[in-house]
């Protein structure tokens, strides 16, 4: 032991690590707290710029613990993306592999020089990151942070890189129960929520906002999909459905849900949005289907979707079910008149009246 080392801790420094054992606390409730995937994605975000003071961040993460690859999505701040490049790093990445064996804080120029023929290396070099930490649990590399420049400029010191590995620990335990969370609600083929995870959520905050929860419902349904099947056999119709589903996802914002309804039915909530826009996204969805033939090529017919839209009504829905059953309605409208539409259920309402 050195000198320096057995020089007593003067009281700022014992208060500044008592300081950071209470933020390290906070922030465990706080990850610890949430198993929706986005959402804690996004929190483990803010949380490394925070204590950092950091303006760029970045999340490779595993969608499932299945997933042969780490993906970067919606989830970074700050980074300059290219839209039509594909972020990913796959699981057998020779710099996978080095994060998986000795998980600590890495720079870009050292992790280049431990593994200068990693194809990782090409992608997360695009981005320039000054500090790269792997986040694992179980055995499982399930994420890579990436820290841009400090707002203060300069390097990190070893204590903050020790302080970084304390909150990547909390954050690979809390991504880990995610994931896990994510793979037991949601439908493996799709990649959409089941049913049942979604009317218990929405219902739960039904109770919680009463009428001030606004929110539209989308009903979707593949036209004459029997006769896909039929003809063109079921791994065909299951190709369809994956490309309808695929369609849905990359067409809502984060703090939206698809659903996978039933067969080749599907619905899409909408959170804090009025009848007209939740129509306009229907017929968006409508149309990315008739026209992506090269998302479709299973299926060598035209595949068109029908669609219903209802808004919530506290007067005349009493539940979630309720709203689901106007949407359900204006989609069976669709269907019954040409279908490839949209019909709201405001619209068949007004017909009876």
């Amino acid at each position: 032991m050195t000198e320096a080392q057995n020089q007593p801790k003067s009281n700022e420094e014992l208060e500044k690590e008592l300081f950071d054992i209470r933020q390290l606390l906070e922030i465990s409730k706080s990850l610890s707290s949430q198993l929706d995937l986005s959402s804690l994605l996004d929190s483990i975000l803010y949380i490394c710029m925070g204590q950092m003071r950091v303006t760029q961040a970045a999340l490779f993460a595993r969608n499932d613990l299945d997933s042969k690859s780490l993906r970067l999505t919606r989830n970074q701040e700050g980074f300059l993306l290219d839209h039509n490049r594909d972020y990913q790093i796959s699981i057998d990445d020779p710099l996978s592999f080095q994060f998986l064996h000795e998980p600590r804080c890495y720079t870009l120029e050292e992790s280049r020089s431990l593994c200068p023929s990693a194809p990782a290396l090409q992608i997360i070099g695009l981005l320039s990151p000054t500090l790269l930490i792997p986040l694992i649990a179980r055995g499982h590399l399930t994420g890579i942070i990436l820290l841009g420049e400090r707002i203060q400029g300069g390097l990190y010191t070893p204590k903050e890189e020790r302080y970084l590995l304390d909150i990547s620990r909390l954050a690979s335990s809390a991504l880990y129960n995610a994931i896990l969370f994510e793979m037991s609600t949601t439908d493996m083929m799709t990649h959409l929520r089941f049913r049942h995870y979604f009317t218990t959520v929405v219902s739960d905050k039904l109770m919680e906002k009463g009428d001030f929860y606004s929110f539209s419902i989308i009903m979707l349904d593949i036209d004459h999909f029997k006769k896909v099947n039929d003809t063109y056999g079921h791994t065909a119709g299951d190709e369809v459905i994956k490309s309808v589903s695929r369609i849905i996802r990359d067409n809502l914002r984060q703090q939206d849900m698809g659903v996978r309804y039933g067969g080749e039915e599907f619905l899409v909530f909408l959170e804090e949005v009025p009848e007209t826009t939740a129509y306009d996204i229907a017929e968006r969805l409508r149309k990315k289907v008739g026209t992506c033939h090269e998302e479709l090529m299973a299926c060598s017919e035209q595949v068109t979707i029908s669609a219903g839209v209802a808004h919530y009504r506290p007067s005349v829905d009493k539940n979630i079910e309720a709203c689901i059953h106007r949407a359900d309605v204006a989609l069976y409208y669709s269907k019954r008149n040409g279908r490839n539409r949209t019909t709201c259920a405001s619209e068949i309402e007004q017909l009876e009246q």
